[in-house]
């Protein structure tokens, strides 16, 4: 059981945190669409294809792969703990965002936010380790690298077809 909640925290804070990395990597990449052309840079145009500005963007990539990577942990959650105990583990993913984010994109925190912070936190995580422990079966492993390779092969066709 503590492996699943374990599983879960680590897997929430992949799912949060990779979002937040990939929203900073578009920010950075593509200031342009949000602030217009540059009068003074006429011949700045942004002309390469959008889906290539994403697979060349480092900041974007580190975020879908932690994105990715915190949806395999938490499927592995899944599959040795009962979802009663997972989902509400899984919300413990927002206290931990709101502590990267603090620290990452040096966001202001008051006392009284810290304090929310970590009663959320505990209560979440309390939450789910009061759940019952059930004896469920097991997903075989092998199934999780079909997956990834799955994932991977859409990635690349759309790439190639945008390209």
């Amino acid at each position: 059981m503590w492996e699943a909640v374990a599983l879960t925290l680590a897997g929430a804070a992949g799912n949060n945190i990779g979002k937040v990395l990939q929203k900073k990597g578009t920010l950075k990449n593509f200031s342009f669409l949000v602030s217009g052309p540059n009068p003074q840079r006429p011949t700045e145009q942004k002309t390469e294809p959008v889906i290539r500005r994403y697979a060349l963007n480092r900041l974007w990539i580190s975020g879908f792969l932690l994105d990715m990577c915190g949806a395999v942990l938490m499927l592995t959650a899944l599959s040795q703990a009962p979802v009663s105990v997972v989902q509400p583990v899984a919300g413990c993913g927002l206290a931990i965002l709101c502590v990267f984010s603090h620290f990452y994109l040096k966001e202001v925190m008051n006392g009284l936010d810290w304090i929310a912070i970590t009663l959320a936190g505990v209560g979440t995580i309390g939450v789910g380790v009061g759940g019952e422990e059930q004896k469920v079966e097991e997903i075989p492993l092998v199934s999780i690298p079909w997956l990834v390779r799955s994932a991977t092969d859409n990635w690349d066709l759309l790439l190639q077809r945008r390209l």
